[in-house]
């Protein structure tokens, strides 16, 4: 070692000389290196510094992104550097990129790739070559693949430290072995499973992005090493394995290896020998698991490696040598990038075709299209016959392609979709033909074909049409009306039988309300012209081989056989045959009403159904009105009139009822029915909302839960004409029915894959902006409807890496888009966002009550400083158990908010128990790791972690699996649970209040927790829907913007509502406790299957911490006079939210937490001029405003009355210090000179108009307390005191008294013992005093055998040793013999054990 440095020394000496005139002959001359001076190497810190700048040099031609990190957290930054980086990449334009220091003490490409960056930016527009490459080429440059292993490098070695320090990664990894081989057997698990956050993170890249071409740079010797890297022949070395593009790769090769000096002679290294400079990888020597095979099997791009240096770490100073013979083959490979042949593939209607493979005839490696449609196909000059072929496209017909020197050949190709087979099975025959009157071609239905058909006859109708065309349709029933009637669905297309990946799935559904009948006949003729026309019309074939198209003539036949023809508006025969609307009783996203809280059977059956197919589109067709009426229909809360409630997809909703309202004859004119004469409709549509609120409707439910785009229209002013009218109808609605339908083509469709070809079924598409999730079929296709416009798409499934890509959809309306997702890796998404804790993924369990609180005793043990297990202190702890965790657990936390995290407050609901563990490991660990969110919220808040409330989920836990492996595939399965008793939570509200009740204790024991504590916030999790319930009154809805911004959208729950948490526990927990509680709906289940709870933590852990993050959001301070006198009895008010904070009765300090924004506030005290001030409350900041009040001499008197004479209250408890009810208190309003007594539990309630009062509460044995408070026009304004007890006796403090009295026992006693002495008679001691004892008492013999009963073991016969120890502290009196015989005892006890 000592030698090599000598040497690479001397070289240095020798080099510097000619490296600093080429760095001046480079600032002399036309191109910008002045990089080059004083060279050295830049750190990581060194590198992100330099890169922002380069960054914010050049914003139009440089953008630095992160790639992922490292083990240590570093980013993977990768400069990306084009003329059009602002922009969307221009097309055709191929992507390079160069990946240089995988190993983290090979620095040279580390730094050569840093200035590569410089030169290409500071000489852009100077030099006409750097110019013409930076425009036509998409470059990107990662110096450091392994930033960790770099930091652990040292410059001037040129091997590697021992164990491979530097080189490896930081958890000691060769990132150059940790790539999946072609060679390798299958491996148990992903792709993914068990490899490096960086190799992770690379894969992920490399397989996301089109790239043509890549170097990847290294250091050891000086070669060109080219693929494959490894072979199935387990050799070391020596035998070539060659890839299909051997003869590429190779000119690859060489086109770096002859321009660079020392590369080409192959000899720089002794003893290597390389002919040309460049080998085979695998003759050299095999490298199972590297990138550069990974980067051509895995993806498009052609990979070469580039060993720089014989020195692996050399020092800077032969830096400007190393870029001076490395630029010109940099700058020659980055334009081997246009080499071959490049272009576009799309349909016929010019859209662009995702995934199609390109293939060059005698080449065993295709090329796939990007999705626009692009593909780079690298080629040596030559002839060439190549073709291209998608997945449900006709291959087209191979073309000879010319590739010359220099240039690049564009090929483009036109796929056409396979037409239907005629010998396939199930391709469409020659059909029967109806013996009725049509015009097939152009639609004309006569006035004798339209009719009102009865339940018999339209059964009839679609069994005649399914006989007739039975290779296009089928009829089926999906359940039963309440009279037992068939609900029949008829499905058209040239597939009926069953879903078909790439063609939606399309319904309508008509005669929801029995007497509306317009859509059930136009829904049977439309059937009949559908079927004639098919193979007649191409506009007809075209729909009917394209979309599997389900038309249910009617919802509610029981309700159709009592309604009336002729009738206009009346409402016999609208609800089912139990008189029950269905349009109001589907599930409701806001409430749960007499409407739908008991489904019926028509509701059933059509949810079921609705579920059981991936429905993309659908209308809901209805009369009484004309116009299209589009979501939501419902409105939350107590929401006035009239007020419009748009859905997330409210422009393609608009845009949808426009289509058909636009098509109709009639409809787009926006005219009123006679009934109606002031209703018009704008354009003939309507947000429902706005027309009027409907629950439970059927429309809203398709949107949230199936994720199918519903409209309801209304087809007419007559709700059930008369049959003559109907052909009108059909002439109206024809056009509009067809052009509706067409619309589930438009936007954007596409498949799922696994980065090996499966398809994931389920996967879940969402739209930044859109807050809607809809999924991919079981097949693996998706289809979302959209209007044209650019949209970041996600496409996401449990197990997998979510992805994330920018897709256009074109004025034509549709773009196709496919999706590969990589498998996801647990430990890796542990490191990144969980701080490692892999018990909250890994053998998941749902843990017995006993469980939990030892794993939170275990928690409070690991974590001395920061948590404190809570089992027993006083009554709340004996009976429901915490973990209190916060900074500093140990010290007082008067200063600090108070933030209840809670689960299980119903048995049914046992999710919450173990999101609630899962999250206190999750913040212990970031306190311990020095996480500065999570730091600072531990520093200004106490979390009160409670996993169990209600302790009878395990009673009622059922026979399901309670563990899991934690590498189970995840389902969506629930675990069905009930219960037959009352929950905590229904008892809670009042529901259930009964004697004997084993759960009243805990009930009382959680009231006083929520009254003793004084929480500022309760965070509650359970399941049994998704989202988040909370208070609807100011600010509490700001609260939520944390958690459901980052909280994962998913599709509604299909059962609405069940037993949990809901808006009426949500209002009385508020109104009777003061306090705020959110709830997190995290699953559709109420009891999830256990294999489903690592992936709700995942999706829940996000939002949670943002939501708690509101504890670093408000402001503190303190109260004092202006002498600096603590005012211990100062309320900090603030009127806008009608909230009251009462002071710290120890410091006289507050801590307030506020959304953002600007806020008035009002500091008052009894006898004290109040303090008002305009404070501004910053995110993730808690701002100090400490108050100075000055006396006001006279007690000011408030208003007695509001401006309108409203009356309003104060009500609330009064307590003790020791958390005791404090009865009979006389509690007087100075005011208006009235009193009240407090209840048996310490509770009252005073009548008062608004204003502002001075309350004073006196109770015998305790201190008198006034407290100046405002009252406002609420219901009652909750107000507790807190007494402390009064500790004078006879005007003097307790303890002063206590000594006083001390003193006079012992005074006492002293003159009581001296009368005793002093009068005693000579009786008993006249011997002693006269200084004379009797003979016997001489004896020795007889004196010691008074005390030989000390050689005996001294015994307590019913007490042991802990009774020992406890009476010794203990104020039981106790003589000194039996503490000397004790203590001989315990001696002797001692010795016998010696």
């Amino acid at each position: 070692m000592f030698k090599s440095l000598c040497v690479l020394t001397l070289v240095s000496c020798l080099l510097h000389v000619q490296d600093s005139l080429s760095a001046s002959l480079s600032r002399n001359g036309d191109l910008n290196e002045s990089f080059l001076e004083h060279p050295r190497y830049h750190n990581y810190d060194q590198l992100t510094t330099l890169f922002r700048k380069l960054e914010a040099d050049y914003p139009n031609l440089a953008k630095l992104t992160s790639v992922g990190r490292s083990v240590k957290n570093r980013e993977l930054w990768a400069l990306e550097i084009n003329a059009n980086v602002r922009q969307e990449r221009q097309l055709l334009t191929p992507m390079f990129k160069y990946v240089a220091n995988m190993h983290g003490d090979e620095s040279v490409g580390r730094q050569l790739t840093i200035y590569l960056a410089q030169y290409l930016l500071s000489n852009y527009g100077v030099d006409e070559r750097i110019t013409r490459l930076v425009n036509t080429t998409d470059i990107y440059l990662m110096p450091s693949m392994n930033p960790d292993g770099y930091e652990n490098s040292q410059e001037g070695m040129c091997e590697s430290k021992d164990r491979y320090v530097g080189r490896q990664n930081e958890n000691n990894v060769d990132l150059n072995r940790d790539f999946p081989d072609q060679f390798d057997p299958v491996r148990i698990g992903t792709i993914l499973a068990g490899r490096q956050p960086e190799t992770v993170a690379i894969m992920t890249w490399i397989i996301s992005r089109p790239f043509v071409l890549s170097g990847n740079l290294h250091g050891g010797a000086v070669v060109a090493s080219y693929p494959y890297d490894d072979s199935a022949s387990k050799r070391t070395c020596c035998r070539e394995s060659l890839s299909p593009d051997d003869g590429v790769f190779k000119k690859l090769a060489l086109t770096y290896s002859q321009r660079h000096e020392s590369m080409k002679k192959g000899t720089e290294c002794k003893p290597d020998t390389f002919v040309n400079g460049i080998t085979n990888g695998a003759f050299w020597y095999e490298v199972r698991g590297g990138m550069q095979d990974f980067n051509y099997v895995h993806s498009n791009c052609f990979e070469v490696t580039f060993e720089l240096s014989c020195c692996k770490f050399p020092w800077a100073k032969v830096m400007p040598r190393e870029w001076r013979i490395n630029k010109e083959p940099m700058l020659a490979f980055i334009e081997a990038s246009h080499w071959g042949v490049k272009g576009l593939v799309n349909d016929k209607a010019g859209e662009p075709v995702l995934d199609a493979d390109v293939v060059v005839e005698g080449l065993n490696h295709n090329i796939t299209t990007s999705n626009r449609g692009e593909y780079w196909r690298l080629l040596l000059p030559g002839t060439y016959s190549m073709y291209a072929t998608a997945y449900g496209y006709k291959t087209s017909d191979p073309v000879s392609v010319q590739v010359e020197e220099g240039r690049t050949s564009i090929q483009h190709f036109i796929l056409e979709r396979h037409a239907p087979d005629e010998n396939a099975k199930g391709a469409v025959r020659p059909y029967q033909q109806l013996q009725e009157v049509r015009d097939a071609r152009a639609g004309q239905i006569s006035a004798g074909d339209m009719r009102h058909h009865h339940y018999d006859a339209m059964r009839h109708f679609l069994e005649e049409y399914a006989k007739s065309y039975p290779n296009i349709t089928r009829m089926k029933s999906i359940g039963k009306s309440v009279q037992g009637r068939e609900l029949f669905v008829f499905i058209i297309g040239n597939t009926p039988d069953k879903h078909v990946a790439g063609k939606p799935e399309f319904k309508y559904v008509a005669n929801m309300h029995g007497n509306e009948v317009v859509g059930r006949e136009l829904l049977l003729m439309l059937i009949k012209y559908l079927c004639e026309n098919y193979l007649e019309d191409e506009r007809v074939t075209r729909i009917v081989n394209t979309t599997r198209i389900h038309l249910m003539p009617s919802m509610n036949p029981d309700g159709y056989e009592k309604g009336i023809e002729g009738d206009a508006d009346g409402i016999q025969g609208r609800a089912n045959a139990h008189g029950v609307d269905l349009n109001r009783n589907f599930p409701d996203q806001y409430v749960l009403n007499h409407f739908n809280k008991i489904r019926e059977p028509e509701t059933q059956a059509v949810m079921d159904w609705i579920l059981s197919e991936n429905f993309v589109l659908s209308a809901n067709l209805h009369n009484g009105a004309l116009v299209a009426n589009y979501p939501y229909d419902d409105t939350p809360g107590k929401s006035p009139g009239n007020i419009p409630n748009p859905s997330p997809d409210d422009p393609t909703f608009q845009h949808l009822a426009k289509v058909y309202s636009n098509a109709h004859k009639k409809m787009h004119l926006g005219r009123p029915c006679p009934l109606f004469p002031k209703e018009h409709f704008d354009g003939g549509i309507t947000n429902g909302a706005q027309w009027y609120s409907v629950t439970g409707g059927m429309q809203d439910w398709n949107y949230l839960v199936a994720g199918c785009m519903e409209i309801t229209l209304e087809l007419g002013c007559t709700k059930f004409p008369i049959a003559s009218e109907l052909p009108e109808y059909w002439t109206d609605n024809k056009e509009a029915l067809l052009a509706y339908m067409e619309e589930v083509h438009k936007g954007i469709s596409g498949f799922v894959f696994t980065t090996i070809g499966h398809v994931i079924p389920s996967a879940e598409i969402t739209i930044d902006g859109i807050n809607h999730v809809i999924r991919a079929a079981p097949t693996g296709d998706f289809y979302r409807v959209l209007i044209p416009g650019s949209y970041n798409i996600t496409a996401s499934a449990r197990g997998y890496e979510a992805y994330t890509q920018l897709v256009t959809v074109p004025a034509s309306g549709h773009v196709q888009v496919n999706f590969t997702l990589m498998k996801d890796d647990p430990i890796h998404w542990s490191s990144a966002y969980d701080f490692g804790v892999t018990e909250n993924l890994y053998k998941p369990k749902y843990h017995s009550n006993s469980e939990l609180y030892s794993t939170m005793a275990a928690l409070e043990n690991r974590y001395p400083d920061a948590a404190e297990f809570e089992a027993g202190d006083d009554y709340i702890s004996m009976t429901i158990h915490s973990l209190k965790i916060s900074d500093k657990i140990r010290a007082s936390d008067e200063g600090k908010l108070h933030v209840a995290i809670i689960g299980n407050l119903f048995a049914t609901q046992p999710v919450g128990r173990e999101l609630v563990v899962n999250l206190a490991r999750h913040l212990l660990q970031g306190h311990k790791f020095g996480d500065p969110n999570i730091v600072d919220m531990m520093r200004n808040a106490v979390f009160h972690l409670v996993p169990v409330i209600d302790v009878h989920f395990e009673n009622i836990w059922g026979d399901f699996d309670k563990e899991a492996s934690g590498n189970e595939k995840p389902d969506y399965r629930c675990n069905p649970i009930t219960a037959d008793f009352k929950q905590v939570g229904s008892q809670l509200i009042g529901e259930g209040r009964m004697n004997g009740n084993p759960q009243n204790h805990i009930v009382n024991a959680f009231k006083h927790m929520l009254l003793d504590e004084k929480f500022d916030l309760i965070l509650n999790f359970e399941g049994g829907q998704r989202g988040l319930i909370y208070p609807r009154h100011e600010p509490f809805h700001k609260y939520t913007a944390g958690y459901l911004e980052n909280f994962k959208v998913t599709q509604g729950c299909p059962n609405g509502q069940s037993v949990g948490t809901d808006a009426n526990l949500t209002e009385h927990v508020l109104t009777e406790f003061g306090l705020p509680m959110f709830t997190a709906k995290v699953s559709c289940c109420d009891y999830p299957a256990i294999s489903n709870v690592p992936w709700i933590w995942r999706e829940v852990l996000a939002p949670s911490v943002a939501f708690l993050r509101q504890v670093r959001t408000g402001f503190y301070g303190a109260v004092t006079d202006i002498q600096g006198n603590k005012m211990k009895n100062a309320s900090v008010m603030i009127p806008a939210l009608n909230q009251v904070f009462e002071v710290g009765h120890v410091s006289g300090a507050f801590k307030v937490m506020l959304p953002v924004g600007e806020y008035a506030v009002e500091v008052v005290c009894h006898n004290y001029n109040p303090v008002v001030m305009n404070i501004h409350i910053e995110k993730d900041k808690m701002s100090r405003y400490d108050v100075k009040m000055s006396f006001a001499g006279t007690t000011p008197v408030a208003e007695l009355h509001s401006a309108d004479g409203s009356r309003s209250g104060l009500g609330g408890f009064i307590r003790d210090n020791h958390d005791n009810p404090v009865p009979n208190a006389n509690i007087t309003v100075k005011e208006v000179g009235f009193s009240v007594l407090s209840g048996s539990v310490g509770n009252y309630s005073i009548a008062l108009t608004a204003g502002q009062y001075t309350v004073t509460v006196v109770a015998s044995g305790y201190e008198t307390m006034v407290k100046y408070v405002s009252v406002s026009d609420v219901k009652q304004n909750l107000l507790v005191f807190t007494l402390i007890r009064d500790e004078h006796v006879w005007g003097m403090p307790r303890n002063i008294f206590i000594l006083f009295i001390v003193i006079i026992l012992f005074v006492i006693v002293g003159c009581a013992t001296f009368c005793c002495i002093c009068c005693k008679d000579n009786k008993d001691y006249g011997n002693l005093r006269y200084g004379r004892l009797p003979q016997d008492s001489l004896d020795e013999k007889s004196f010691l055998g008074s005390i030989k009963d000390f050689d005996k073991p001294i015994t307590r016969p019913y007490f042991d040793d802990d009774d020992d120890e406890y009476d010794a502290g203990s104020n039981m009196s106790s003589s000194d013999d039996e503490i000397v015989h004790l203590s001989l005892d315990k001696d002797r006890r001692q010795l016998i054990k010696e």
